[in-house]
């Protein structure tokens, strides 16, 4: 059996979080256990090695669609906006934001956002302490001109906070920064998360429905519902389908 690539990883883990959202997923797997701290670490996790854009697969039921949606206009609108400017007026920092960051489509747009804010929030800071000192400062003077203000990110960051909590406040970006370790081992940490929750799921839920949500339910061409274990490729995902994902030696908060 083919090996599982990172990106067809980072999917099915990026769909378990998605599904974790919803109470009815949420609360079974509380009675092992399960809290907020958890589903945090499995977004940091996540943000560890998601360095570059994912073809995910459509959304499921019960992402907030017009969130989502939201957030999508959201990058679409300012990464052109940031691009264009960082572009002419500041290259290296241009480099910094958009390095292996492009516009995304579906719930890849969650990672996409959540990345450039995060590099962003970064720049301003000394040289010492990994930004560009008074040159940063004055990129985010130019881009707040151009519209791309403090409100506005804090707009994106509620966005961000509705898709990737099961209820409370948007998770703190600063102290969900990316250790300095291997892409290797990030990985592994990731599914290490993935395998123990996804196990747990299995045994915790039993409604076709909410283990089809999960990701763990296939319907195959003749209706059946099948299950999909965790080592299993499924070759027509769009996962399937593209190349694995590179490293990005920049940290960024996850």
């Amino acid at each position: 059996m083919a090996r599982l690539t990172i990106g067809q990883k980072a999917e099915r883990v990026l769909k378990l979080l998605i599904a974790l959202r919803n109470p009815r997923i949420a609360a079974p797997l509380a009675r092992h256990g399960f809290t907020n701290v958890d589903l945090d670490e499995g977004w940091t996790l996540l943000k560890n090695v998601t360095r570059t854009k994912l073809d995910f697969v459509e959304p499921p039921p019960n992402t907030d669609p017009d969130a989502l949606r939201t957030l999508d206009v959201w990058e679409n609108q300012w990464f052109v906006i940031a691009d264009a400017t960082l572009k002419r007026h500041a290259p290296p920092i241009y480099e910094h934001v958009f390095r292996n960051l492009s516009q995304t489509d579906g719930m890849a747009v969650i990672v996409s956002v959540g990345t450039f804010i995060e590099r962003l929030e970064t720049i301003d800071r000394p040289e010492w302490d990994g930004g560009f000192g008074q040159a940063g400062k004055e990129a985010r003077n130019l881009l707040a001109q151009r519209g791309l203000t403090e409100m506005v990110i804090d707009e994106a960051k509620e966005l961000l906070g509705k898709l990737r909590n099961v209820d409370g406040p948007l998770p703190d970006l600063e102290k969900i920064a990316a250790e300095d370790e291997s892409f290797e081992k990030a990985e592994a940490a990731l599914w290490a998360w993935y395998l123990e929750w996804s196990a747990i799921a299995r045994r915790a839920i039993t409604q076709r429905g909410l283990l089809r949500q999960l990701g763990f339910l296939r319907t195959t061409p003749s209706g059946k519902d099948v299950e999909v274990t965790d080592d299993e490729v499924l070759d027509d995902t769009p996962a399937a389908r593209t190349a694995p994902l590179r490293s990005d030696a920049a940290a960024i908060p996850a």
